[in-house]
Formats: structure tokens, C-alpha cells, sequence
């Protein structure tokens, strides 16, 4: 319960908006559903995803979604030097139309045109849900902790009445409004009040009140969000990146972030984070195995923080 806001947020990373938009089982993705709007090859109807016989998801699943679209259309645009053509390609659909037109690519860069779909499916999925201008959204109530309610209420609201956006991301949406501003009670009844209104289940506007009950300030650890104690800060800005697919916000870092911080740094609180007595003392600096236990499970930002965090350190 220490940190219920990263669980909450809109992920950019391509693992993560897999899982998050189609769904890993068993690092298989069901692109044969009839709510799958691309065209994919018969072939591809269910794809694996895995770190350990995919060079290129290895390579790339944590990379945010920019970043990703840049990566593809670098290994379409080796395939057609390689083989002399000459097709201007500058959007997500302009791959698509190339993996289908050419099959040979396909024939000979299979595991490629498996991201190309994926890669579609995902863009039209952002784009028909509205996530780039909820996400940015959730990134400002999250990490700008001197806003007032007021400053972002309107903003909120509207997202919740666009038909556009599914009840998921409205729902998650008000509860990461309430998480921060959880004093304000009367607010916070008004915002369920227009998620119904907005048609979404009475049940399932009510989460909004229970992951308070789950995770709020009085059930966590660590302050969230007030004044120097705050954990959540801005670190970057959107940029362009392949027309289609923008590098967008991904400010939030996870509370594990500052917990390993702190750790390393010899500054964790003895009374958050005891130890064994008979446990000898070691200094923190030269630790080089760190095991990380989270009750309830680990999201895809907070294992992409621990995996970029071991690349960092070359003896961790």
C-alpha cells in the first residue's frame, strides 16, 4: 500500500502497453480477437513475446514508445538498402503497408513484421482511446504536487465525459485524483457523481472510495506527495518522434526508485525498514545483491526501473 499511484498510471514502454492494451499470458498475445482492427497475417494471429527468443523485444521492451517506433522503421529501412528499394516511409502505417505489400520481408524478417503489427494495433488503440491527452493528464496530478484540485478539475472531468475514453482509464483516472487529493471529500463525491453520469457501473465507481480505503495516507509508509518529503517529481518533457508516435510523458518514477536510492545511500529509516539484530552491519556503498520483495505483485515501470538500474551498476 506504500505506493498506489504507480500502479495507476498509463505506461509507455512497449512490455507494458502490451500487457496493459492487448494482454501477455504466458508471453503469448491474441491478435486473432474480434476487437483486433488491424490486418494480420494469418501467421500472426498469436505471437510470443520473450526476452530469451526475441532479440529485437529484448532489445526493446523497455523502451518507450518513441523510441520504439524509431527502432522498427530503422530494421524496414535496413531491409529495403539491402534489397535496392526506395519507399518513403515516415508514419506506423507506412510500415504496415510495406510488411503486407512486400512478403519477402516478411519471409525473411518475420520477427520484425510480428512488431510492425503490434506496433499498428497499439498506435490505433492510443489513438482511438484518447491516452496520449489522459496520460499527460495523470502525469501532472501525479508528479506537480504544489496544483491545487481546482487546477486540474475541469481537465479531468472532460476526460471523463469523451466517449472516446474506455471506463478502465476513466476509473483509474479518478482514482489517482482522489489518491492525491483525498481530503477533499466532498470533490471526490463529486467526481463519482459524474463517472456514473458518464455511464460507467456504479461498481465500478466505487473503486474510486475503495483504493483510498486500500491505499490511502493513512495506510501508507511513505508521504507521496507533501512538500520536501515528496517522492514524485517532473524528470522529462515530450518529444516528436516518428510521425504517429510520440516519446511522451514518462516523468513519474515508481517509490522503489527513492527507496533504492536511499538505500544505497546508507539514509533508509531503521524504523520503516528494520533489520535483524544479529544481522552484521554492511556498508551500503559496496553492496552488490539487492533482493527486492513487493507484496501484491511488481508493475512493468517498477521492473524497468530495477533492470535499468542494473545496467548502471556494473557490480549490482
Amino acid at each position: 500500500t506504500s505506493d498506489p499511484v504507480t500502479p495507476l498510471l498509463t505506461q509507455w514502454t512497449y512490455q507494458a502497453m502490451v500487457h496493459d492494451l492487448l494482454g501477455i499470458r504466458n508471453n503469448r498475445v491474441d491478435l486473432g480477437g474480434k476487437d483486433v482492427m488491424t490486418k494480420v497475417p494469418n501467421d500472426q494471429k498469436q505471437v510470443v513475446l520473450s526476452s530469451e527468443q526475441d532479440d529485437f523485444f529484448k532489445k526493446a521492451m523497455y523502451n518507450n514508445y518513441g523510441d520504439l517506433g524509431i527502432e522498427i522503421k530503422n530494421l524496414v529501412d535496413g531491409f529495403q538498402e539491402a534489397s535496392k528499394m526506395n519507399h518513403n516511409i515516415q508514419s506506423i502505417e507506412d510500415m504496415q503497408r510495406f510488411v503486407e505489400n512486400y512478403p519477402e520481408f516478411r519471409a525473411k524478417q518475420g520477427n520484425v513484421s510480428k512488431h510492425v503489427t503490434l506496433m499498428t494495433e497499439l498506435s490505433r488503440l492510443v489513438e482511438e482511446g484518447m491516452l496520449m491527452n489522459a496520460s499527460e493528464l495523470e502525469q501532472e496530478i501525479a508528479c506537480n504536487t504544489s496544483m491545487k484540485s481546482s487546477t486540474f478539475w475541469n481537465e479531468v472531468v472532460d476526460v471523463i465525459k469523451d466517449h472516446k475514453v474506455k471506463d478502465d482509464h476513466k476509473v483509474k483516472l479518478a482514482m489517482l485524483f482522489a489518491i492525491r487529493f483525498e481530503k477533499e471529500g466532498e470533490t471526490i463525491s463529486r467526481l463519482i457523481s459524474e463517472l456514473i453520469d458518464s455511464g460507467v457501473p456504479i461498481k465500478k465507481a466505487n473503486l474510486v472510495r475503495q483504493v483510498l480505503d486500500y491505499g490511502g495516507q493513512g495506510k501508507r509508509d511513505d508521504d507521496l506527495f507533501g512538500g520536501n518529503k515528496s517522492f514524485f517529481s517532473r524528470a522529462s518533457t515530450a518529444v516528436k518522434g516518428l510521425k504517429g508516435v510520440d516519446n511522451v510523458y514518462t516523468q513519474h518514477q515508481p517509490l522503489i526508485s527513492n527507496i533504492t536510492e536511499q538505500m544505497f545511500k546508507g539514509k533508509l529509516k531503521e524504523q520503516d525498514y528494520p533489520f535483524h539484530s544479529q544481522v552484521p552491519h554492511v556498508d551500503a556503498k559496496h553492496v552488490n545483491e539487492l533482493i527486492i520483495f513487493i507484496a501484491g505483485g511488481v508493475t512493468y515501470e517498477e521492473s524497468r526501473f530495477i533492470a535499468n538500474l542494473q545496467q548502471q551498476s556494473a557490480s549490482l
